[in-house]
């Protein structure tokens, strides 16, 4: 059940970086349109990755908020 949270949260941290990186892109694009492109394909891309860290921190904060224990998977060589 966590990871479904987690995949949940993770769509949603990507829209909200997806959109914060519109809205910089465009306002670049207003000040320099021939960087405007570019600034929104390196957001688009860094979006993925910057959303992740993030939504991970979102589910663990809401789990323990909701008095659940966070699950974790712990290997050893033994």
């Amino acid at each position: 059940m966590q990871g479904v949270i987690l995949m949940i949260v993770y769509i949603v941290c990507t829209v909200v970086v997806q959109t914060v990186g519109f809205a910089i892109s465009r306002l670049v694009d207003y000040q320099w349109p021939t960087l405007g492109l570019m600034t929104f394909l390196i957001i688009f891309m860094a979006a993925f990755g910057i959303a992740w860290p993030l939504a991970v921190r979102t589910t663990e904060w809401l789990l323990r908020k909701a008095g659940r224990e966070i699950e974790t998977i712990q290997t050893s060589k033994t």
